[in-house]
């Protein structure tokens, strides 16, 4: 669905792209019919101009949270890590954190540190770890994460949330918004009781290399996933668009990014290596849901093409779904504690062992020219539910939008267009 944030700090990395590079090289040194003579030669000024790379493996340049641990059980799942955030999800009824520590597993080398100029510290307050505390379930907490090699640093903004009464809503109008301050891309959040929850997630961070290689300019109008003002209601819906990811995503045959939209987290880490675990679908819902309802509309690129960028014979069709599974189940099928997750991937969205029930719009074809269409999409149940483990919130559900089907092949056409508005999930009473 997605393209991807290249990170070339490892020896193989570096291998594997100078391996491409050459690749393309000498496709183009064969259409002169000089192979034999110029591929060695560009091989050798290649391995020349990256050896200082290759000397310095030792020295790490990334600069990212993988995990947060606390000293007790008190979080509700694994933490939903986005490009700069971290949100950590408390199980219910958990109200005392006076002594929380929290400890982080950071990539090789690397080093964080609080920012104490994010805490607004009281007058005349002494307990710094309360105010920590205050701030982590209020605004949040900035940390800053340094490369093992001193030369990147990236801030994080950690938070902690509640989820008593769930963080799911059920009513979604996509009015609530927000811009990333480096990258310039929206971002779809959910306001409850007074928080704000980030509970949608997309490609855009990724997308912002497509930006920075290419040339283009950063603004939430340059991404696949934005904000439309052609609403049903209100002020805003999102719109999706399947775009080109430029020559450098051509060369590693991820050519097109399409539009999307989810409930869950983006993980930018592992986009190049296996884009389909980028995707981390699903959060805790306390609610058994019956239909999927909303409005969109749809109008399809004129030519969709393959990861080769070849015209493929097909029209293009937008997809949206809901996914209810045993959260508990999939964790618990996993025996490696290392490898417990809480969430699918685009590996197993619609077809792990834990899924309850999909509700997934049939024909996501072109709609009439400017009109919104309604729809409603029931959940189809192959299991049973148990009540109570739902009202635990050991259920989760993810919501799925995407402006090309099968753009997480990178098959689509640039220009397609899902505009979505007034999503409601119907839940049993």
């Amino acid at each position: 669905m997605t393209f991807f944030e290249a990170r070339i700090g490892s020896f193989a990395k570096i291998n594997a792209l100078l391996k491409a590079l050459v690749d393309k090289f000498t496709l183009n040194i064969i259409f002169m019919k000089r192979t034999r003579s110029y591929s060695w030669i560009i091989c050798f000024m290649l391995l020349f101009s990256l050896g200082s790379c290759i000397k310095e493996e030792a020295l790490n340049m990334e600069a990212d949270i993988i995990a947060v641990h606390a000293d007790e059980d008190i979080f509700l799942l694994n933490p939903v890590i986005s490009n700069t955030q971290v949100t950590l999800y408390l199980q219910p009824n958990i109200h005392d954190l006076t002594k929380l520590n929290m400890t982080f597993d950071l990539t090789p080398g690397a080093s964080i540190e609080l920012l104490k100029d994010s805490l607004k510290m009281p007058a005349g307050t002494q307990d710094m770890n309360k105010v920590i505390v205050d701030e982590l379930l209020k605004n949040g907490v900035y940390y800053k994460v340094t490369s093992e090699d001193h030369q990147f640093t990236k801030n994080y903004l950690i938070k902690i949330v509640k989820t008593d009464g769930g963080f799911v809503p059920t009513a979604y109008g996509f009015e609530d918004t927000a811009i990333d301050k480096d990258d310039k891309y929206t971002i779809f959040y959910n306001k409850i009781d007074g928080q704000d929850f980030y509970n949608w997630a997309s490609g855009n961070p990724s997308f912002s290399l497509t930006l920075s290689l290419g040339g283009g300019t950063k603004d939430p109008e340059s991404y696949p996933t934005k904000t439309s003002s052609d609403a049903h209601s209100g002020t805003k819906a999102a719109l999706l668009e399947t775009k080109l990811t430029g020559a450098f995503g051509a060369m590693f045959k991820k050519p097109i990014a399409a539009g999307n939209l989810f409930i869950g987290a983006f993980d930018t880490g592992p986009v190049l290596t296996d884009p389909l675990s980028a995707t981390q679908f699903g959060l805790p819902f306390n609610q058994i849901p019956l239909a999927l309802e909303g409005y969109y509309k749809y109008s399809p690129g004129a030519t969709v093409t393959d990861e080769n960028m070849k015209p493929v014979n097909t029209k293009d069709s937008c997809d949206i779904y809901a996914v209810f599974y045993n959260r508990k189940q999939l964790m618990d099928s996993q025996s490696d504690p290392n490898k417990k997750v809480s969430y699918l991937t685009g590996h197993n969205i619609l077809k792990d062992p834990s899924i309850v029930a999909i509700a997934r719009l049939e024909n996501g074809g072109a709609t009439k020219a400017g009109d919104f269409v309604q729809f409603t999409l029931p959940f189809k149940y192959t299991a049973k539910v148990n009540e109570a483990d739902v009202a635990n919130l050991d259920y989760s559900i993810a919501i799925v939008m995407s402006s090309s089907k099968y753009g997480d092949n990178f098959i689509g056409a640039v220009g397609s267009k899902l505009t979505v508005d007034d999503l409601k999930i119907v839940t049993k009473k």
